[in-house]
Order: C-alpha cells, then structure tokens, then sequence
C-alpha cells in the first residue's frame, strides 16, 4: 500500500497548494497523515483478529446490516468520481498537443475536436483500460500489487533525481519546514505577477476584478475572471463567456498583466485596512526574488522606499515575508480569527481536498482490512480472497470470518501481528510525506503562483521544468508527463478495485441472496459492481472538468473518513475480546481523525 501513497492527492492538490501558498500549509499533511496511521492500524486489527474488512465489522452493530449497508451507500458517493481517469488524460493529451490543453481545438483520429474535448476523450480511454488488470491477472491483489511497485519505483526515482539535482535548498527547506508549521496560514496578496504566471486584482468602490492566466506563446491564456460584489462572486473560465458588459474591464486587466509580465521580474499588491504595499523587482537566476522598488499607499498619502529596513515598523514583516515566500505572507489561525472575527480568504474547498488525500483518504483507508485480509495475516489466512474474472485460479472466500482463542499462545502471536502492521504503517507514513514532499518541492521551484485550472493542472509541472530547462526541454516534458501519467492511471485501477471489493464484502456477508452463492462465485459480485461503476464513470467525464471531480471527491471523502473513524471505534470496542481491544492512545487517535476530517469539511461549508 506504500506505493498508493503517491498518487492524486500528491500528484495534484500538494502541487497545487503549494504554487498558489507556498509550503506554508503542508502540516495539514502531517496531521492527516497522522491520524490516518492510527485509523489505519485499527481497521487492520479488526482484520487481524477476525479475517472479515472492517465494514463487515461494521454491519455486525445494531439495528441491523441494512442500516449500515444504507449509510455506506451514502459516504460512498466520495470515491464514485474517476477523479484518476480524468486527470491521467491531462498529460496524455499534452503529449500529444505539445502544450497543456488550453482553449483551441485539434484533430483527433480524423475528428475536430476542442483540445478540452480531447481530455475528455482520453479519460475515457483510461476509464476502461483500467478494468483490464482487473479481469485478467488471477488473485487481483496481487495484478495490483505488482502494478503499484513499478508506479513506485518509476515515480521515486525521477522525483528523487529531479528534486536532488534541480531543486534548490531554499525549495526543499521551504517544504520540510511547512510539514512543522502547524497552525499557520498563507495570506496571499491580491495581485502577483511572477514571469509569466499572473494573478492581477482591481477595485472599483465596492467591486474588485481579478484576472488570473499565464502569459504563453500565442499570447495570455486566462484562466479566470472573477468579479465580487457585495459578497456575492461570478468566476468565468475563459474570455468566452465574460458578459459584454464586463468585457472592456477584463481586456485591460488582461493588457496591463501582460505589460507587467513582459518586463520579466515580479510585481505584488498586497491591500489590507492600515496600508497597500507595492513590491517590485527582477528574478535572480534561482529564480528567487530580488527587490528593487516598494511603493505604500496609506491615510498620509504615497510613499517610496528601496529596502525594507526603512519601512514603518508595523510593514517590515509583512514586506519581507512577501518578498522570501514570493507573493504570501504567514499568520497563526487561532491569532487571525481572533483579530479578524473570519478564516483567512483560502480556497477552503481544496485545503479540504488536499488534507482527505493526503496519504489513502476517504472510504480509501478502510481497505487496509482488506489489504491485511488478502496478504493473509492474522486470521486472514484462513478466509480466502476475490480471484479476478479471467486467468485466475480458484478461489474461494468465505462468508464469515474466522477467530481464534484468547489464550496466553494467542496472545503472543497476536502482539507480532500487531508489530508487523505498525511496521507496515511507519513504511506507509514515511512514503506519504516523501510522495507529498517531492512533487510539493518541484511545484515551488518551477511553478510557484502559477494559475491552477481543470485542464492543466496535472501537467503543469512538466510545462514548468521545460520553460525552465529549455536545453533538455523536450526530455524533461515527456519524462514528467510520462511519470504524471504513472501516477494517476494505476490510481484509477485502484479506485475501480476498492469500490467493487468494499461492496463485494458487504453484500457477500450482509445480503442473504449472496450468502446463498458458492464461495466460489464471488467474482460475479464483485463485476456486476465494477460494471456499474463504469456507466457512472463515463457520465461523470462528460459533464466535469478534471480538477472539479478531483475536488468533490475529495471534499466529501472527509466525511466518509470521518464518520467510519466513529464507527471503528465503537466495532474494536464491542466486537473485539478486551484483551485485543485498542487501548486509550489508540483510540483518541480515532476521535482524532474523525475531528480533523469532519471539521475541515465544516470550514468549507462555513466559507461558501
């Protein structure tokens, strides 16, 4: 399971933060990992003791298997999205292109098409090659298994020489020290313009214009423009649908960011109640900043200044807090609520998606059960495993798990089980920040305050390595596209394998019809689910761009992790003999997670 520990979130949300905030917020990540460890773990000693996942467990509580079997039909909606099949076609398609996907249109196998429209495509294309392993390649665990390792290996050794050979110290710092910032938060400025990313805001009375984009090429390809008002927004993805009214507004913000842009150094704005304060200057060959200009506009009119040391006291820190973390300033949480009464202005909704994926996330976690069960530890060995459709050899599963005894032999046996998981789980955390780490330091180096949009984002560090290293740029562009493209097609693979294998368990022992079957037709479940899963599969590419599905997916997995933290709990105290019961660090650490991930998804909510 170590290998999934790169995947969509790594890959997309840690990469994506970072550009827009730095590493500021990547102790979200330590403390989703954390509690997902423990989570982990306690799923895995249910498994232990009895051979059944834990949400068989689960259907055991009171009132009946029917009850739960229904709420989990409800938190399942978390993981249906082929957030992995959308995204994988991202660098596909730019491959193909040449670029990242933007607005023109191309020609596909003798078709005119939108190069959205190609995404589109090739998301379907990795939506059904990825059933393939699942129906051939015996015990399916395993196909996966051996699929996930050369991911691992592949992925491990391009980020290791990339970040070790390409990444400055300042980049890899900034990320190790943002795993031990907790409590922090970004206060990014309003407007920064870096090379040719830029992010420009205007106000008209009580009316702001922000224009985001990046200068290409052909000229500015934007991104967004958004206009607020009143607390009310609009946000158009393209110049397309900008309204005619609003048009000569959007096409001067436009020119005066590609103005900007053009003189190729940086440029901030950063407004707030006591003063705005103008940073200017030019990029250094690291490609960090090196002030030359500060302008600040307050209630005594405007004022120039060329270092910070002779700005008012009040701005020394906020200045050069902007000019070391390229366009973000830092506060603590708790101090900003307090002084402000209001969360920091974030984009809450993939903080949340960030933090659920950050490690196995959502209903995810709880297939380390299954994973012990079909490794065959504890009393997993003795319960079977779901063989695949085709080239499998004969496997049964039973319909019920197994326990042994509670006696002082047991007891022995059981403890090394239960140093074999931990073991299992210091290798999976230690994965989980590398696999957060790395593609986080690559974002900082090559793509910092680059705009994120649906279509580009799981290529866009491949189009910054490239720009950057324009002498290897063709070899750099394909090798990261290539280990983009490894990471999140195997993750669909899994996707599709955890929903049908979740389901296949609770219906094999909680439905009355499929304990009738043999044993040895559990494969019928388990593709009858798969099937399903497609047809939604390919409704769901249709209508939302990548980072969308991404996005809900990932938000509403807080809440599947959240509330069977709750209920593992309550199974390890009631189904297990005390003697193999979690003891009080154990299970603080579950109400722990349920806090963390109910609690994020409480601050979206609250934030919309």
């Amino acid at each position: 399971m170590a290998s999934a520990s790169i995947g969509t979130g790594e890959w997309l949300f840690g990469p994506a933060i970072s550009a827009q905030y730095g590493g500021t917020l990547l102790w979200l990540a330590s403390v989703s990992i954390m509690v997902q460890v423990v989570y982990n773990l306690e799923v895995m000693r249910y498994a232990l003791y009895c051979g059944e996942p834990i949400h068989v467990g689960m259907c055991r509580l009171p009132p009946a298997p029917w009850f739960w079997i229904t709420g989990f039909v409800v938190l399942e909606f978390s993981n249906i999205w082929p957030f992995n099949a959308s995204n994988a076609a991202v660098p596909l398609a730019a491959a193909m292109l040449g670029h990242l996907p933007g607005q023109g249109s191309t020609r596909f196998l003798g078709v005119q098409m939108t190069e959205s429209g190609l995404v589109k495509v090739l998301g379907y294309a990795v939506l059904l090659g990825s059933f393939v392993p699942l129906i051939f390649g015996g015990k399916i665990y395993r196909m996966i298994e051996r699929i996930m390792t050369v991911k691992l290996v592949v992925v491990l050794a391009f980020l290791t020489f990339v970040a070790v050979f390409m990444t400055s110290r300042h980049s890899g710092l900034e990320v190790l020290q943002g795993f031990l910032r907790f409590g922090e938060v970004p206060l990014r400025a309003q407007s920064v313009i870096e090379g040719r990313h830029f992010t420009l805001q205007e106000r008209a009375e009580s009316t702001s214009y922000t224009v985001r984009g990046t200068v290409e090429k052909g000229g500015p390809l934007v991104t967004e423009f958004r206009v607020e008002r009143e607390g009310m927004a609009a946000s158009y993805a393209s110049l397309g649908g900008v309204p005619a009214e609003l048009r000569g507004i959007a096409d001067r913000l436009i020119a005066r960011a590609r103005a900007i842009s053009a003189r190729g150094g940086f440029f901030v704005e950063d407004a707030r109640a006591d003063a705005m304060v103008r940073l200017e200057g030019r990029l250094r060959p690291d490609h960090t900043w090196a002030l030359e200009q500060i302008t600040v506009t307050d209630d005594t009119g405007v004022r120039s200044y060329t270092r910070i040391e002779d700005l008012p006291a009040s701005l020394v820190g906020r200045a050069r807090n902007l000019v070391e973390l390229q366009g973000v300033d830092r506060a603590n949480l708790i101090r900003y609520w307090r002084e402000q009464g209001r969360l920091p202005r974030l984009d809450w909704a993939m903080l949340a998606a960030f933090a659920a994926i950050a490690g196995a996330g959502g209903l995810t976690n709880s297939l380390f059960s299954n994973y012990a069960r079909d490794k065959g530890w504890g009393m997993g060995a003795l319960v079977g495993a779901i063989p695949s459709a085709v080239g499998g050899r004969t496997i049964a599963l039973s319909h019920v798990g197994r326990v042994f005894p509670v006696n002082r032999e047991s007891l022995v046996r059981w403890q090394g089980w239960m140093r074999h998981i931990r073991r299992d789980q210091v290798l999976w955390a230690l994965c989980c920040v590398l696999g957060m780490g790395m593609p986080c330091m690559l974002s900082l180096e090559y793509i910092r305050n680059a705009p994120v949009s649906g279509n580009r984002v799981a290529a866009l560090v491949a189009d910054g390595l490239a720009a950057r290293h324009p002498e290897f740029g063709q070899l750099l562009w394909l090798l990261t596209l290539f280990c983009s493209f490894l990471v999140l097609a195997p993750g669909q693979i899994l996707a599709g394998d955890q929903i049908a294998r979740r389901w296949t368990d609770i219906l094999w022992t909680g439905s009355k019809w499929a304990q009738r079957l043999p044993q040895e037709q559990v494969k019928s479940i388990y593709y009858s689910i798969l099937a399903c899963y497609g047809v939604w599969g390919a409704i769901t590419l249709w209508f939302f761009d990548p980072l969308q599905i991404a996005t809900i997916s990932a938000v509403l997995m807080n809440v599947a992790l959240g509330m069977t933290s709750l209920l593992t709990l309550v199974v390890n105290r009631r189904l297990l003999p005390p003697e193999l019961r979690p003891g009080s660090i154990a299970q603080l650490g579950l109400l722990a997670c349920a806090l963390f991930s109910l609690g994020i998804c409480g601050v979206v909510l609250g934030t919309r």
